[in-house]
């Protein structure tokens, strides 16, 4: 749980829950994807919101990036929400 304390003064202070997911893609006759579907509409409706995502990229043999594999994602939502995800 983090304090947001960013609000006016005298203003009541927001508190959040955080958590992140981390997602390895799989190859399929589509290309690749990552299964999020229904997981991350799950995770909508019981009140967590995407505040930010980072590509996870492959080095290759030499150390060299050289694709998207998956994706590092990380959820807020309001402290006394809904259970967990």
């Amino acid at each position: 749980m983090v304090q947001d304390n960013s609000g006016e003064k005298g203003s009541e202070t927001m508190q959040w829950e955080y958590f992140d997911r981390m997602v390895v893609f799989s190859e399929s006759n589509e290309g690749m994807v990552s299964g999020l579907d229904s997981w991350i509409n799950n995770a909508g409706a019981e009140g967590w919101e995407l505040v930010s995502s980072v590509p996870l990229i492959a080095p290759n043999k030499d150390g060299v990036a050289y694709g998207t594999i998956g994706i590092h994602m990380v959820f807020k939502r309001p402290h006394g929400s809904a259970a967990e995800v």
